[in-house]
C-alpha cells in the first residue's frame, strides 16, 4: 500500500531531508525569526521506522549523507537531498486533498529505508538528532518534536473525552428542566454562558474527570488544576478570538482568581501556563503518568509557511516557552465525541463539563 498523509504528516517527512540537506539546526527566537549566526551544526539523524536503526550522518565537508544500518549502507549527496526536499515541499504546497500518495517521495524514502511519515505516537520525539553545539562543544543526541505550519494548526494538547474534561459547579439560580434543556440546546458555548448570565447562575471549577491529568498537573505545580479551570472557563466564555493563551493570562491576571499576590510578583499567571505549555511539548501527555521526563528533550522543530526550519531547544528554554506562549490557543473540540458542554446532575449537583484542547495558531 502506498504511504498517504496529511500536510502536517508530510511536512516531518520534509524536514528530515531539509536537515539532513543544511546539515544546521538554526534557533528561533519568540517570534519564530532566526539569525545566520544562531545554529546548531549537524552530525547526525536516527530515524526508527526501518526494521533496524538507521543512522544518516552528515559529512558537510564532502557534502554527503551517509545511511547505514545493520543491513544498509547508501551514500546521498546534499545536493541531492535539497533537490529532493524542495521538491516534496512543492508537492505539500499544492495538495488539493486532506490526504496525498507521494509515490517518486516515497521511492526515494525507500532508498534511504525511510518507511514511515510518522514517528510513533507514543513518543513526543518526532525525530532524534545529534548536533554539535558549538557553545559547549558537546555531541548530545537529543530528540525534537516537528510541528508544521503548512497545513491546518498543529495540535498541542489533543482532546481524549474524559481524559481531558474539567468539571464545573453551577450554582447561585434554581435550574428548571426547561432551563437546562434550553442551554443544552444552545451551540455556541459564548451563547451558553449568557444565558447562566442572566439566570445568575455562578459557575467554578470544581474538579478534573480523569485522575492522570490532575495527577501530571499536581506533579508539574499544585496550582496549575485550579489555574487551568479558571483559565479554560474564561476561554469558553469568550468567543474564538479571545482565546488565544496570551489574551487569556491578561484576563487571568485582572481577575486574579488563585488570589496570588501580584504586587509582589505580577508574572505568576504568564510563568505557570509557560511551564505548563512546555512540559506538554516536551513530554507530558493527559492520559499517560508523567514522571518528570522530557521525551522531546531537544526541544521542537517548526516547518515554515516558507519552507524554512526553526528549532526552539530546551537549552534556549526562554525563547521555547515565549513562542509557545504567543502562538497557541484553547479550542473547541467534538462535543458530542469528548462528552462534553451539557449540564447534569450528579449527587444532587448540577454540573458543566469543559474540555482542553490547545492548538497553535
Amino acid at each position: 500500500m502506498p504511504l498517504k498523509g496529511n500536510k502536517g504528516e508530510w511536512s516531518e517527512v520534509y524536514a528530515f531531508f531539509k536537515l539532513l540537506a543544511d546539515g544546521r539546526l538554526y534557533s528561533g527566537d519568540g517570534e519564530l525569526h532566526t539569525t545566520p549566526d544562531r545554529y546548531s551544526p549537524i552530525l547526525r539523524i536516527f530515524r526508527d521506522d526501518a526494521p533496524d536503526r538507521i543512522c544518516y550522518q552528515v559529512d558537510a565537508a564532502k557534502g554527503t549523507i551517509l545511511a547505514a544500518g545493520k543491513q544498509t549502507e547508501i551514500e546521498v549527496s546534499q545536493r541531492e537531498m535539497a533537490r529532493q526536499a524542495e521538491r516534496l515541499f512543492d508537492e505539500i504546497k499544492s495538495m488539493k486533498k486532506s490526504t496525498a500518495a507521494m509515490p517518486d517521495i516515497e521511492h526515494f524514502m525507500a532508498r534511504l529505508h525511510c518507511y514511515a511519515l510518522k514517528a510513533k505516537s507514543s513518543d513526543k520525539a518526532d525525530i532524534r538528532i545529534v548536533i554539535h553545539d558549538l557553545r559547549t562543544d558537546t555531541r548530545p543526541e537529543l530528540g525534537y518534536s516537528i510541528k508544521s505550519r503548512l497545513g491546518s494548526s498543529a495540535t498541542l494538547i489533543n482532546a481524549c473525552g474524559a481524559g481531558t474534561n474539567f468539571i464545573y459547579e453551577v450554582t447561585g439560580a434554581a435550574l428548571t428542566d426547561e432551563m437546562v434543556e434550553a442551554f443544552n440546546s444552545l451551540k455556541f458555548f459564548h451563547k451558553k454562558f449568557a444565558l447562566l448570565d442572566k439566570l445568575r447562575a455562578t459557575v467554578a471549577y470544581c474538579g478534573i474527570e480523569s485522575p492522570k491529568l490532575y495527577n501530571n498537573l499536581n506533579m508539574l505545580d499544585c496550582s496549575l488544576p485550579a489555574l487551568l479551570g479558571a483559565a479554560l472557563l474564561r476561554a469558553y466564555r469568550a468567543k474564538a478570538v479571545e482565546r488565544e493563551i496570551n489574551r487569556v493570562e491578561m484576563w487571568l491576571r485582572e481577575a486574579n482568581p488563585l488570589n496570588f499576590d501580584l504586587s509582589v510578583q505580577p508574572i505568576y499567571y504568564e510563568y505557570k501556563l509557560k511551564q505548563f505549555l512546555l512540559a506538554f511539548a516536551l513530554g507530558m501527555t493527559p492520559g499517560t503518568l508523567w514522571d518528570g521526563t522530557f521525551n522531546a528533550n531537544g526541544g521542537s522543530i517548526i516547518v515554515k509557511e516558507t519552507g524554512d526550519i526553526v528549532c526552539y531547544h530546551f537549552f534556549d528554554r526562554t525563547d521555547f516557552e515565549q513562542y509557545l506562549f504567543l502562538n497557541t490557543c484553547f479550542d473547541t473540540p467534538s462535543t458530542t465525541r469528548h462528552h462534553f458542554g451539557q449540564l447534569y446532575r450528579e449527587g444532587g449537583r448540577q454540573l458543566l463539563k469543559l474540555n482542553l484542547k490547545v492548538r497553535f495558531l
